[in-house]
């Protein structure tokens, strides 16, 4: 038996050589592309609406958060309000626990006699 020699590729670009050479640089462009959607997406939810906002303030040294006199004491009036609305609400639960346990008490008291 005797051997041939090994016949010569055919002429043009090796498919191979195409496959090592190019994937990785596909793959790049892949991962960078399907990077900068994923970071699209993010930042166009409040998450990322508030971290671009942290860092635009963390830019400026922070002085939007304490450099704004005006929101901040409209902060402090809308906290204000709301505390006494939270405190209106618990007065009122109470009232109605009270009325409550006062009508369970006289039907307690009412079917023992």
């Amino acid at each position: 038996m005797m051997q041939a020699p090994v016949p010569p590729p055919p002429p043009g670009l090796d498919p191979n050589f195409v496959f090592n050479e190019l994937m990785p640089i596909i793959a790049f462009v892949v991962v960078v592309v399907v990077g900068t959607v994923v970071l699209r997406a993010l930042f166009r939810t409040p998450l990322g609406e508030a971290l671009a906002e942290r860092i635009r303030t963390r830019g400026r040294g922070g002085a939007r958060a304490s450099g704004d006199p005006e929101r901040v004491a409209a902060l402090e009036a809308q906290v204000a309000q709301l505390q006494g609305q939270v405190s209106e609400l618990a007065e009122r639960i109470d009232f109605a626990e009270r009325v409550l346990a006062e009508r369970r008490e006289r039907k307690l008291g009412g079917a023992g006699q």
